[in-house]
Formats: C-alpha cells, structure tokens, sequence
C-alpha cells in the first residue's frame, strides 16, 4: 500500500510539474507575440508622416533670386494639408506665381506645384511635360524636408531648410540638373505711421 502510494505521488508530482511547464510555455509564446504585436503597431505609427511636422514652415520669407526677388509665403497645416504661395519678381514685371500643395498620402507626404505667369495662365515648359509637378516624400527631419520629383518637367529634387532661427533656405536641382539653393529672411511688416494732425489745417 505504501509502495502505491508513494508511486502515486511521484505521478502527481511529474503531472503538477508538466502542467506548470506546459503553462509557462505558453505564457512566454503569448508575451512574445503581444510584444511583436505592439512593436508593428508602434512602427506603423511612427512610420506615418504628418503635415503638423512642418509647422516651422509657416511664415512669409523673401530673398535674391536671379536678379529679381522671391517671395515665399506658408499658410499653417490644416485638415491634412499644408500650402504656400510664392511670388517672384523683377523691378516693375513679375514673372511668375507659384502654388504649392503638400498633403498626405498613404502614410506619406506628396507636394505638388503649379506655376503661373503674370496672367495666372498656367506656365508648361514644354508641350510633352506635364504643368502640375509632382514630388515623393525622400527625406524629412528636425526643420528639414526633401522631395524627388516623378512627374515629367518636374525638378530632380526639392529641399527646405530652418536653421539657426530665421534662416531659411532652398535647394533645387533641375530636371537638367543645374543646382542653386535660395536664403530667404523673415519679411518685416513695416506699420505705416500716422500722418500728424494740426488743428486748423
């Protein structure tokens, strides 16, 4: 009786330990796959890009450009998109106006960009490129964004800059690939004072 019993016992003892075995398996496999889990979820979320990241481009700004000057202005992000209008001009003829048009896709950024003449009529480079230019995202980071163009006409690349404050720059490589880079300053809106007022007069 007590040779059974005790080979009873050595019995529980196996099974109690398989189960606590059997259960730590798998809590370890179910602790794993949450992990992975979390971490896709996590990745996906920081791989998504946001117009409200470039913010710092919201402002009027102006500077030299081919003899002329640039204007640019930035309208703040909003509903998915952020957008600016650019001015360029020489003396008394302005040369051209300029729309561009950054929104989100697919987790991504896509700007677009139209040019206009003095007209408003839109400018076409040439008859085979297409007037609105398109560029992909290629590169964003701290006060930094860069497109590559893909649309036929459209610059090879496209890059704006913050540094240092004000300082704001532009990068351009053509679709024949000449490269020039544009600083713009902060515009100073001058308040027109008041003309004095005399009694009298």
């Amino acid at each position: 009786m007590n040779l059974k019993w005790s080979h009873l016992k050595k019995t529980m003892k196996k099974l109690i330990l398989l189960l606590l075995f059997i259960t730590l398996v798998f809590s370890c496999d179910y602790s794993t796959s949450r992990i992975e889990e979390n971490s896709s979820v996590s990745g996906e979320e920081s791989s998504t890009t946001s117009v409200y990241q470039l913010d710092w481009l919201t402002g009027q700004r102006e500077g030299s450009h081919d003899g002329g000057i640039l204007e640019q202005t930035w309208l703040p992000p909003r509903s998915g998109t952020i957008t600016a209008l650019v001015r360029s001009t020489k003396e008394s003829d302005t040369r051209f106006v300029e729309i561009i048009h950054v929104r989100e896709i697919n987790g991504s950024l896509e700007l677009n960009l139209q040019i206009f003449n003095n007209s408003l009529e839109p400018e076409n480079i040439s008859a085979t490129y297409s007037r609105i230019h398109k560029f992909e995202l290629s590169e964003i980071g701290d006060k930094y964004l860069a497109f590559k163009g893909v649309s036929d006409g459209a610059h090879r690349s496209l890059s704006y800059q913050r540094s240092g404050g004000d300082d704001f720059s532009i990068k351009i490589e053509t679709n024949v690939g000449d490269k020039f880079e544009i600083k713009l300053e902060p515009i100073r809106v001058l308040t027109k004072q008041k003309a004095p007022h005399y009694e009298g007069l």
